[in-house]
Parts: structure tokens; C-alpha cells; sequence
């Protein structure tokens, strides 16, 4: 390979450390963030930031709060055991169109299906997502499907390797990841012929040395439609060696391939704050009572010996359980050793610390979302929790959905589009514009309370309509079938269309008059047979 440096290589690592540089006060917050909330992540100052940390904090309620509002926040928004979106669209006239009603719903139920983990490792990558942006508010996600599988990788990423910038608008434009591969790692992903000659000779060598290398994505500003190789992709994907800045690989993506949520931001802020931010205080002054209660007890079970001169009472230092110790005492029984006492002057109370943990506790939601082992609520409360948690999270939510879920479902639809895997709409919805709708659990409650009140408004008016039928005919029987279905969560291709409920109720209609007539004719017919047989005999008179 060449010696001199590629311009894009350049760029790419000048752009990280740019970049790296701009958000430096965000990492020492993130840093304590990291050692007291959420010990796994860290090293956002490090050399080597993808080693293990090793923080031991002495109050595990930080973490266990923490976890607690990411679970919630998981069974929220993508629950695998709920479906938690469905395809919809703005056109309520098309949205009432039987044939694209069952076309959604079967969209839908692919698209939902490529979550699974048979086919991408999305959920539990959420999991740890969402405990990242709870603790520092922002998370980072990496999506794509590789080349010859028949599955998609979904990977969340350590914001200790990943740095973003932003536009006029606070979107996330570019992104830039500084990881680490193996020379033998790095030939199998990239090609031996693509890496520098020293890469090159550490894989064919074996060599279990590390190299360090950088993916660069960006808007295209050379994108041109239709245009094959990277030029014709909006987003521009270079990885690079650090070793000879060496350009290993070209590429590009339809859409951006890294979901970047973030939970609050503020204008003019690139990056975001979560509710570890606001519980950051509390957990410092926990984990400072914690250590000083623990000093303070250690005092107490071993207390510092004042003791008269070495050479009157040679104790070598050390008093060990059940030693005699000569000359404790003087002759009148006074003693000679006394501890140094430093426990009782601690201001620090159980009642401080619990204070601290609730503290931490409502910066997480704890009361929100911990409904684990509660009892004596009913179905109503349980769904009137759900919703208040909803509204006092929604705008954060909001965010999360948009920055991360939308994105995110959005490009997974139009990868099976473009595999074939989702059959084609109905010829009136070509070109009509879709819409991600989220059922959260809440959502499926409400729905759910609505079919139960429908149910229980016919069985109120059932009595009164044996006394006036008109009853009935204040109800809209279509709208009552659609409202209990969607309560039940039945499928769309279930229910036929009005148009063809109509139809056949017309075809039923006509059977049912055609059947009347040929009733009442063979019943005439009886009756002129009848009336001819009885006047019979006076004929023949």
C-alpha cells in the first residue's frame, strides 16, 4: 500500500479527536456517573477505554434504581411479549380500506417479527441502551444487516468509543467509533489485501497484537440518486486504520445506520442528561456516608489504644482478643489503656441515608415503576399508574421513540421492502405516507377498557330495548363490531370491509324476501286448493 496518508483517513481521525475534545466536560460527569450509577460502562477518559473498570462502590441503591427505570422503560417501549407498534397512515379514508387495513396489519407483523432474537439481537441490546441513556442520557446504538446472513445485527454501544456531531436542526449528522480489532479479526472483517503491511504481517503471523481503527459516517454531500457504489448512498461509511491512516474500506447506507437517543436536551446542547444527572448529587453524598459509616464502625470494633510511654508498657503496637496485657492497670485499679474516641461525635444517622435513597429513588420514577409485589389494586388503579407514569415521562419518551424507535423500525421496514420480504400495498396506497403508531402497554389497557365499557353499555340497554326497540337503532353496529375487535386485538383480515358486509346483507335480504314469497304463494296455493275442495260437492249439485 501506499506510504502517504489518505485524506480520508485524516479527516476521519481529526474528526474524532475534534470532536472527542468538544464534549471532555460531559465525560467527567459521566465519569462519576459511570463509578457510582452504572460501574459496567466508564474509561470516557482512558487510553484504552475498552478495558473493563474495575469501581467498586460501597451503596448498591444507585444501581439497583437505576436498573429498576431502564426495565420499566424496556417493558414500556418494547416489550417482546406485547406487540409495541403497528403500522398505520395519515389517510383516514385509506386507514378505513379493508384491503390496506389487512396490508398493515400483515406489515406490521413482519416487520415486528424481524425483532425477534431468532433474527436480530435487538431486545437485549435495548435493555442495555436504555440503561445507558437513563444513567447519562444519551446512548448509542449500531445497526446493519451483514453481508450473507439472513439476520440483523443490532449493537449498543460504549459512548466512551463513539462521538457525534450535530446540525442547525439538533440532529446527530455525523458519527464517529474508535474500536480496537485483532490483526487476524481485522483481515477476516476487511480483507488481508485492504489493511497496512504491518497489519498485514501480524495476521499472517498470527499475532494477537490489537490495532486501532475508526468508522466515519456522514451525510454524502456527493450523493447522487440512482448511482451505484457509495455515491449513490445518502450516508457516506469509511473505516480507517490508524496504522499509515489508511483507508481499509468504502461504503454507504440508505439511512443513517446509528440511532443516537438522547433523554433531555437542552438548546444548543449536542448531547443530553438523564435521570442519573439528577440523581448524581444524592448518590455522591451516599456513597460519602457509606464510606464514612464504614470508618466509623471500624473505629468502634477497632479502636486506637492510648497507651503511657513504650518503655512503660512495651505493647509492640497491637492488643489481640483474649491477650493479658501486664500493667493495664496501676495499683489503684485505674487504667492505663484508654481508646481514642472519634464515633460518637459522627452526625451521620440512618435516617440521613434513607433520606438520600429516596432521593435517588425519585429521580428514577422508583414509585412509577416499581409495581412489583404491590397487592389490593385493582385492574382500573393499575391502569390509571400506567398512564400517569406516560404523561410524566412523555416528553422524554417522546424523544427516546423519535430519536431511536422511529428511526429505527422505519429502516427495518424498508430493508424487508427491499428483500421482498413485505408484499407490495394495495394499488390505491402507492405513495401513501406511513405512520409508526406505539401500543404501549397503557394503550393496549385503554383499548381493552373501552371494549369493556362497550360490552357492558349493551347489556344496560338490553332491558330498555324490550320496551322500545328504537334503542337499538340509536347504536352503529359496524362501529361496535370495529371497537371490540381492536379491544381484543384481533387481527384486521378478520373483518370484512362495510362495503362488503353491506353486500352481503343485501344478498342475505333478497334470500330472505324470495324465501317469504315462496312461502306465501305454496300458502295460497294451499288455501285455493282448500276453497276449491270445499265447494266441490255444490258444483256437482
Amino acid at each position: 500500500m501506499p506510504d502517504e496518508k489518505d485524506p480520508r483517513a485524516v479527516a476521519a481521525i481529526d474528526a474524532w479527536s475534534s470532536l472527542k475534545g468538544e464534549r471532555a466536560h460531559h465525560e467527567q460527569d459521566w465519569e462519576e456517573l459511570a463509578r457510582l450509577i452504572r460501574p459496567q460502562r466508564g474509561n470516557f477518559t482512558a487510553a484504552a477505554p475498552e478495558l473493563p473498570r474495575n469501581e467498586k462502590p460501597l451503596s448498591s441503591a444507585p444501581i439497583v434504581a437505576q436498573s429498576n427505570f431502564a426495565s420499566g422503560l424496556y417493558g414500556t417501549l418494547t416489550n417482546p411479549a406485547n406487540r409495541w407498534f403497528e403500522l398505520g397512515t395519515t389517510d383516514q379514508a385509506l386507514a378505513d380500506f379493508q384491503p390496506m387495513r389487512e396490508w398493515l396489519d400483515v406489515a406490521s407483523r413482519i416487520t415486528l417479527a424481524s425483532f425477534a432474537p431468532s433474527v436480530s439481537p435487538f431486545y437485549s441490546q435495548a435493555s442495555q441502551l436504555f440503561g445507558d441513556i437513563s444513567t447519562f442520557g444519551n446512548a448509542a446504538q449500531y445497526g446493519e444487516q451483514p453481508a450473507g446472513e439472513r439476520r440483523f445485527l443490532d449493537v449498543t454501544l460504549s459512548l466512551a468509543e463513539v462521538v457525534v456531531s450535530i446540525d442547525a436542526y439538533g440532529r446527530v449528522d455525523e458519527w464517529v467509533r474508535r474500536f480496537k480489532l485483532g490483526a487476524t479479526a481485522a483481515a477476516r472483517r476487511y480483507g488481508l489485501e485492504a489493511l497496512p503491511e504491518r497489519i498485514q504481517t501480524a495476521a499472517m503471523k498470527g499475532s494477537r497484537d490489537s490495532f486501532v481503527f475508526f468508522q466515519h459516517v456522514h451525510m454524502n454531500d456527493g450523493w447522487r440518486k440512482g448511482m451505484l457504489g457509495p455515491r449513490g448512498k445518502r450516508w457516506s461509511s469509511i473505516h480507517v486504520s490508524e496504522e499509515a491512516a489508511a483507508v481499509v474500506r468504502h461504503s454507504g447506507y440508505a439511512d443513517m445506520p446509528v440511532d443516537f437517543p438522547r433523554w433531555d436536551v437542552e438548546t444548543g446542547q449536542g448531547y443530553g442528561r438523564g435521570p442519573g444527572w439528577i440523581a448524581l448529587a444524592e448518590a455522591r453524598k451516599l456513597d460519602l456516608f457509606e464510606r464514612a459509616n464504614l470508618r466509623a464502625a471500624q473505629r468502634a470494633a477497632d479502636p486506637t489504644l492510648l497507651a503511657p510511654e513504650r518503655e512503660v508498657m512495651p505493647l509492640r503496637g497491637r492488643v489481640r482478643p483474649g491477650e493479658l496485657v501486664y500493667g493495664g492497670v496501676d495499683a489503684a485499679g485505674r487504667k492505663m489503656l484508654q481508646t481514642l474516641d472519634t464515633v460518637s461525635g459522627v452526625p451521620l444517622t440512618l435516617e440521613m441515608k434513607e433520606r438520600a435513597v429516596e432521593h435517588i429513588r425519585d429521580a428514577f420514577h422508583w414509585s412509577l415503576m416499581n409495581l412489583a409485589g404491590r397487592t389490593g389494586m385493582t385492574a382500573t388503579e393499575v391502569i390509571e399508574r400506567q398512564e400517569e407514569k406516560l404523561r410524566l415521562m412523555a416528553p422524554h419518551m417522546g424523544r427516546v421513540q423519535e430519536e431511536y424507535l422511529a428511526p429505527k423500525i422505519a429502516r427495518r421496514f424498508r430493508q424487508l421492502m427491499s428483500a421482498g420480504q413485505i408484499p407490495q400495498p394495495p394499488q390505491e396506497a402507492r405513495g401513501a405516507d406511513l405512520t409508526i403508531e406505539y401500543t404501549s402497554a397503557a394503550a393496549m389497557a385503554a383499548r381493552s377498557a373501552e371494549g369493556a365499557a362497550t360490552v357492558r353499555l349493551l347489556t344496560d340497554l338490553a332491558p330498555l330495548a324490550q320496551t322500545n326497540p328504537r334503542v337499538w337503532d340509536r347504536l352503529s353496529e359496524d362501529d361496535i363490531v370495529e371497537v371490540l375487535a381492536e379491544a381484543r386485538g384481533a387481527p384486521a383480515r378478520l373483518l370484512r370491509s362495510r362495503e362488503e358486509a353491506d353486500k352481503l346483507g343485501q344478498a342475505r335480504a333478497q334470500q330472505e324476501q324470495g324465501a317469504q314469497l315462496l312461502a306465501a304463494a305454496e300458502a295460497g296455493g294451499g288455501i285455493m286448493k282448500d276453497l276449491a275442495a270445499a265447494g266441490a260437492p255444490e258444483a256437482a249439485g
